[in-house]
């Protein structure tokens, strides 16, 4: 009786774990693939966006957060995250914004971190943005680089989606 009680509380104190149990799909099951039209309407989307003030500010947000991608080929390479918290990501996009002379959603709030962006990103990207002689992406041009390459390589993936469709 006595091991019957141990063993009932060694049984109980395992089922008290709340530990997330994990499955691995068997090799033979091929991982979902998105349907060709979903695909082809999700870029599609993408693309219809790509030119607007939120998508911008939203890029500009992610690259604060997340950093930036080598693939662009500037000098100083890629940029990492975390060069401020993330609640400050959103008004510092949009001071960014404003360096191209563009209207940010709210130019107000995006002024407030213009000494920021002079103390942290000014060193590489220039107080007015223009990225130091090509060193560092310029960040007053009308649409930047990186956006300018995510829309031709969805275009290109595009097209090539609708040759299989």
């Amino acid at each position: 009786m006595k091991y019957f009680l141990i063993f009932t509380l060694l049984l109980f104190y395992g089922c008290e774990k709340n530990e997330e149990i994990k499955t691995i799909a068997p090799l033979h099951v091929k991982p979902k693939v998105k349907p060709l039209h979903v695909e082809i309407q999700e870029i599609e989307n993408e693309l219809s966006n790509i030119d607007s003030l939120e998508y911008l500010e939203n890029y500009i947000i992610d690259i604060i957060n997340n950093g930036s991608d080598a693939k662009l080929g500037f000098p100083s390479g890629s940029m990492e995250g975390g060069y401020a918290y993330k609640s400050d990501a959103l008004n510092i996009a949009r001071y960014v914004v404003t360096l191209s002379n563009k209207q940010s959603s709210d130019d107000k709030q995006g002024k407030k971190t213009e000494i920021f962006y002079s103390s942290n990103c000014g060193g590489c990207h220039g107080n007015d943005g223009k990225g130091l002689n090509g060193t560092f992406p310029d960040l007053s041009l009308q649409t930047m680089q990186g956006i300018s390459e995510k829309k031709e390589c969805l275009k290109t993936k595009l097209a090539t989606l609708k040759s299989k469709n």
